[in-house]
């Protein structure tokens, strides 16, 4: 029940990603609540849940979202298994070190979609570029400790 229930997330907030709110736009920029809830899959579930639904999360991001052909899906297990591993090594109970984990790995994510979207020839300014990662890690910050209380309550 619990994997369905998590299905349903990705499902949502995958739907989210593509039709977010205008209102809620912080300078045309967009939360990745799907790299959140991966995140937050480490911290409340076994790391081989996590890791399948970190996979799907990135499919389903690389299909339905525009980025390059699976930067998504190797993006997303890679942080999965980067902050299990961290996990491990520190204290991951505090809320302000999940958010300071949630907050780098939303900056090397997007710093990673960046460079692959400027190598793959889209002409980027530096301005857009800076923009792009600083206020969607923000954004993603920000939205986490909601994403958090989701995902715990669905993992119990």
């Amino acid at each position: 029940m619990k994997n369905l229930s998590f299905l349903l997330v990705i499902i949502i907030f995958t739907i989210l990603g593509i039709k977010w709110p205008d209102f809620l736009n912080f300078f045309y920029c967009k939360p990745d609540l799907l790299l959140v809830f991966t995140v937050s899959l480490v911290f409340y579930t076994d790391f081989k849940t996590a890791l399948v639904f970190a996979i799907l999360a990135g499919m389903a991001k690389d299909v339905f979202l525009p980025w390059g052909f699976a930067v998504n899906t190797i993006c997303f297990s890679l942080w999965s298994y980067a902050v299990a591993r961290l996990s491990r090594q520190i204290s991951v109970e505090e809320d302000y070190i999940r958010l300071a984990i949630v907050l780098v790995v939303a900056l090397l994510n997007n710093f990673i979609i960046g460079l692959q979207s400027v190598s793959a020839g889209n002409i980027m300014p530096p301005g857009i570029f800076l923009r792009n990662l600083i206020i969607i890690s923000a954004y993603t910050t920000l939205l986490s400790p909601f994403v958090f209380k989701l995902t715990k309550k669905i993992a119990r």
